[in-house]
């Protein structure tokens, strides 16, 4: 194989890797009451969401193959300056949506986890910002 192939086929191997990369600075924003989120290996989408406070209805959905995954909304810092669980769904199958988290939301930051195993430090998080 030539040099020039083989840098070739390099190439076009990190350009299809990094292309399902997604853009961590994405902000979705939503004036609706209704969340849409999906769960796979190892992601929450959309990972960076922004809402107004008021009653909030997520429904999530678990778009992986092969591993379980919850959806679990927190508040970044609790008294002990840990996170702490608002609410979550159930361990979600692949192909599985989850009955709907209904949480009233104040103004503030949130954090979107999945609390399996170690799915967040895989890239499974994302952050809600409540804010009017």
């Amino acid at each position: 194989m030539s040099r020039l192939t083989l840098m070739t086929a390099i190439l076009a191997t990190l350009a299809v890797a990094l292309g399902g990369c997604g853009n961590d600075n994405e902000v979705f924003r939503t004036d609706r009451p209704i969340l849409r989120i999906t769960l796979d290996e190892y992601r929450i989408v959309p990972q960076n969401i922004v809402v107004k406070p008021g009653r909030m209805k997520f429904d999530v959905r678990n778009a992986g193959r092969r591993a379980t995954h919850n959806l679990s909304v927190q508040i970044p810092k609790g008294p002990d300056g840990k996170p702490v669980e608002i609410d979550r769904t159930n361990t979600i199958q692949p192909g599985e949506t989850a009955p709907p988290i209904k949480i009233t939301l104040r103004p503030g930051e949130y954090l979107l986890v999945c609390t399996i195993a170690n799915h967040d430090d895989l890239g499974q998080y994302g952050k809600l910002t409540v804010q009017e």
